[in-house]
């Protein structure tokens, strides 16, 4: 058996380019095994395609009463009121099922926009987190591509990002929890590992369903041996657990016996229909058809696949599971979840042509 040839392979280590070898000639048993996952995935979504899309109207793009319900909390909490007493109440006015912990959002947007002189300045502050990440992302990929590339990945970027300046979409929790794990990954590939985790943790007080993301991170760092990282993420998962308990304890002391009921879970299995309409969070898809986003997700879930060092592992992994996790959990109006990871596709996209030559030279 031949050896394979060897090339430099660059690793990005505490700030450092490292060189490394790694072989060429083999190893692609990865690419195969997702390229079947991906088959798979593409045949089971044409089956689901014919199913309508009840969420096209979602929170984000029009403005919906999701939102004029946080700008409420803001405002009132910007008035001096506690939280959890104008969240309560807009909560029962909206028809929302107050009676379960999940419906009462994190306080921590009414917080922080409430502190501010106007709600406006966090959609600013959004802006500005938003363009760090664009930065953070070209010179991620500059690394190991070219300068058209870097673009290319600020563009398809962009879309996900657009929202923030979106009317009030800078309400949204998930959108603020997206662009930090957006910022998160960004900083990890700059080095730049105390910001990395800051931001993570940032949007997991900002939205538990960033809790997949940290886990990742956590298991990331511990398989590089970076205990003092991995202690980093285990105090601030902590303090979350903390968070969260004191979250649920005021939830309890603010409800009122006659609480609108939860009437069906978060479980619903909706398959790749539901993944492929999270899929769509991302401006430039949001009005074309699902076999666009179809496309899209495919030829990004390709290009990860081919894609090595430690920034591959870190988005590969985040999309992977937060993509596991939509084929079963999420109400056919949460597709605005997406914007969790939507953010994090242009890394594949740009590395398609990669994994196409990788195929095509072990056929």
């Amino acid at each position: 058996m031949a050896t394979p040839k060897l090339e430099p392979y660059p690793l990005e280590y505490s700030g450092i380019r490292h060189p490394f070898l790694r072989p060429t000639g083999g190893g692609n048993g990865l690419v195969w095994t997702v390229l079947a996952a991906v088959v798979v995935f593409f045949s089971w979504s044409l089956v689901a395609l014919h199913r309508p899309r009840e969420a096209a109207a979602t929170a984000i793009p029009e403005g919906g009463k999701d939102l004029q319900a946080y700008r409420r909390i803001v405002e009132r909490v910007h008035r001096g009121e506690d939280y959890y007493s104008a969240a309560g109440d807009e909560l029962r006015s909206g028809g929302y099922a107050s009676s379960s912990v999940f419906n009462w959002r994190l306080p921590t947007y009414a917080w922080l926009l409430g502190a501010l002189p106007q709600p406006e300045w966090g959609q600013v502050l959004l802006g500005l987190l938003a363009m760090a990440a664009l930065a953070l992302a070209y010179a991620a990929d500059r690394q190991d591509g070219s300068v058209l590339r870097g673009l290319v990945v600020m563009l398809a970027m962009l879309g996900a990002l657009l929202w923030c300046i979106d009317g009030d979409a800078f309400f949204a929790q998930e959108l603020w929890a997206g662009v930090l794990i957006a910022v998160s990954v960004g900083a990890f590939a700059a080095g730049q590992r105390g910001w990395g985790v800051a931001a993570g943790l940032s949007a997991l007080l900002m939205r538990e369903l960033a809790l997949p993301y940290v886990l990742v991170a956590v298991v990331l760092a511990g398989r590089e041996r970076r205990w003092r990282e991995v202690a980093a993420w285990c105090a601030g998962l902590a303090v979350f657990g903390v968070f969260l308990a004191w979250h649920a304890w005021q939830v309890q002391r603010h409800l009122i016996g006659s609480e609108n009921v939860e009437t069906d879970g978060w479980i619903q299995f909706g398959g790749p229909a539901f993944v492929i309409e999270t899929c769509q969070m991302n401006v430039w898809l949001f009005r074309l058809p699902a076999w666009v986003a179809l496309l899209y997700l495919v030829a990004s879930l390709l290009g990860l696949a081919a894609w090595r060092g430690p920034v591959a592992g870190r988005v590969g992994a985040t999309v992977g599971v937060y993509l596991l996790a939509f084929l079963v959990v999420g109400k056919p109006f949460n597709t605005y979840w997406g914007l969790l990871y939507v953010a994090l596709l242009p890394f594949g996209i740009v590395r398609l042509p990669h994994t196409l030559k990788t195929l095509t030279d072990r056929v």
